[in-house]
């Protein structure tokens, strides 16, 4: 069960109780099920930017913004809750996973692309994949592979085992 997981009423339920009732984050953590670290965040996250920083659906970010945030964590010492905050993400998990994508590809930003490939790249690789498999299957060297499984099953049917005598 995770922040995400969580709809905009239960995240304004959990600033209310934070504010008003003096509720604080073990208590919320478990009622609500997610760790007090996400609930930390959260609180923080409505202080700084308001309760329409909930009214965010899915944002795109930038190459740019990415490569921003990422180095003022690594060359500013900015720590990451910090800095995720300060831009207002979702989550801080968001920004590790930026971090760790950056080093895993040589310190560089990628960005996939989202949603489902076109139909006609879909198209072309299915085509592709099936050119591919024909010629497999015309060549000499899949030709005699097969040959030579079938003698063996043959040879393993018969007490003796018989070799083919003439080559195809």
């Amino acid at each position: 069960f995770t922040m995400s997981k969580l709809t905009k009423k239960d995240k304004i339920h959990i600033f209310e109780e934070w504010t008003l009732e003096n509720k604080r984050g073990t208590y919320l953590s478990k009622k609500y099920g997610i760790r007090r670290e996400k609930v930390n965040y959260l609180i923080n996250l409505i202080k700084i930017h308001g309760l329409s920083v909930l009214d965010k659906s899915y944002t795109h970010y930038s190459k740019e913004y990415k490569e921003h945030a990422i180095k003022r964590v690594l060359l500013g010492n900015e720590s990451i809750n910090a800095v995720a905050l300060d831009l207002g993400l979702p989550g801080n998990g968001m920004l590790s996973n930026w971090i760790r994508s950056y080093k895993e590809n040589g310190y560089n930003v990628v960005i996939k692309k989202k949603g489902r490939r076109i139909h006609e790249q879909e198209r072309v690789k299915r085509i592709r994949t099936a050119q591919a498999r024909k010629r497999q299957v015309a060549s000499p060297e899949f030709k005699a592979y097969c040959r030579k499984r079938i003698y063996k099953k043959i040879g393993c049917l018969g007490s003796k085992k018989k070799e083919p005598t003439k080559t195809e």
